[in-house]
């Protein structure tokens, strides 16, 4: 398992490489609409931002390693809907102590009864791998004033690693997550068990459920809820080519594939849908790609985004489930989040280029309809170095985008307010 993951991290700095040697899809730039804002303090490391909005509430979660870098907390703040700026940060005290992850981060989500939920991982000591982790949860009734004791996820003594898991407000007003698991469904297969749990008027995550078992074990699961509720969950497959649904077309019969598949349910997550693929890359690798997909869903139909790697298709796509063919983002780009409003889709994410020969990375964000580009626009400053942009709507006129800036010493959480 050890030897397992660092070749998964070898795989990861593979595909950063070969990503910065391609060239850029050529398209049209807009100027940022707002100043970008600096959340975080200089003197302190700051990662693995999260944006949670609702009718009721939109607040914004980081990881912060202190300046002995060896102690981390987790905060969050509320955003202020008159002035349009996040209030002053809240220390989640249970979470002293929690893993920093950028693709599997921290998350602080609420109810519609106004529960605050901060979802968070710590080594395992129990654990095989040295990357395993624990999932816990804690509590609270008072907008942070106080937190409940923090809590397993997962009170099963066999499963001794949780991790990519996700959050959203589902139709009833309650918290879904979704979550990859180290406990297997089937014995017989590779990857780890997607689950699914929901909290209950105990604020607590109950009716766990095991949904599908051969899923890729390092990329994040992604929960969407619509407007007629239906839940959706994507993820990243994964086929071994001795699995039913390998692609007989394939002419390697030894490396498996890891594509994107999604899974739904109409109940409020107490069925699900038997997953399908969202787009059959057919993408073989023996390692981890570390970066899962996003949804969005519109009036008319359901977006999905994601990044792939093939030989002949490699970059960041988007497809909606009305169209059978997917459109290409950007073949530098890596991991994307999405967000619908106003029957659109906005899409964020990180590119790398180059001016007189030095390196930077900025955040774009593309704007789409159901089948073509509307526009893209750059919302990092210029020639600086950025990653891990988060995309949530305030309202039907305003987006949020937030992101890690990695410019200085410690690296700092910075944001904009976007106007439709």
């Amino acid at each position: 398992m050890k030897n397992y993951s660092l070749f998964c991290l070898f795989v990861t700095v593979i595909f950063s490489s070969c990503q910065e040697k391609k060239n850029s899809v050529e398209l049209p730039k807009n100027t940022i609409q707002k100043e970008v804002i600096q959340l975080t303090n200089k003197d302190v490391n700051s990662e693995g931002v999260f944006l949670f909005t609702s009718k009721e509430e939109q607040l914004i979660s980081w990881t912060e390693h202190g300046e002995n870098k060896k102690e981390t907390s987790l905060k969050l703040a509320f955003l202020n809907p008159i002035t349009n700026a996040f209030e002053q940060p809240i220390i989640i005290t249970p979470a002293k102590g929690l893993q920093l992850h950028a693709e599997s981060m921290a998350k602080v989500g609420i109810t519609k009864k106004g529960v605050l939920y901060a979802v968070f991982r710590v080594k395992s000591k129990n654990s095989k791998s040295m990357y395993g982790g624990t999932v816990y949860y804690t509590t609270s009734t008072n907008k942070g004033g106080t937190w409940s004791e923090k809590q397993q996820l997962v009170a099963d003594t066999t499963g001794t690693s949780q991790s990519y898991f996700d959050i959203a407000q589902l139709a009833n007003g309650t918290l879904g997550i979704s979550w990859l698991d180290n406990r297997k469904l089937h014995k017989d297969r590779q990857g780890q068990t997607l689950y699914f749990a929901k909290t209950d008027p105990t604020n607590t995550f109950q009716n766990k459920t095991a949904l599908e078992g051969s899923v890729c074990q390092c990329c994040r699961t992604d929960i969407e809820v619509g407007n007629n509720g239906t839940i959706q969950i994507a993820f990243r497959n994964l086929i071994a080519p001795t699995e039913s649904g390998f692609p007989s077309i394939l002419a390697d019969k030894s490396t498996e594939v890891r594509d994107m598949y999604s899974t739904s349910s109409i109940d409020n997550g107490a069925t699900f849908s038997k997953a399908s693929s969202i787009y059959a890359d057919n993408w073989q690798v023996n390692g981890c790609p570390h970066t899962g997909p996003s949804l969005a869903t519109n009036t008319n139909e359901s977006g999905a985004v994601w990044f792939t790697d093939t030989e002949t298709n490699s970059g960041i796509f988007f497809k909606t489930n009305t169209s059978s063919n997917k459109k290409l983002i950007s073949k530098t780009g890596s991991h994307p989040q999405m967000v619908a409003a106003n029957s659109n889709y906005y899409i964020v994410y990180e590119e790398y280029y180059e001016v007189n020969k030095k390196g930077y990375t900025k955040i774009v964000m593309q704007e789409w309809n159901a089948s073509s580009m509307l526009k893209t626009t750059e919302i990092s400053v210029k020639k600086t170095n950025n990653d891990h942009a988060v995309i949530k709507a305030i309202n039907s006129s305003q987006l949020v985008i937030s992101w890690i800036n990695t410019d200085i010493k410690n690296a700092v959480i910075q944001y904009v307010i976007y106007d439709l």
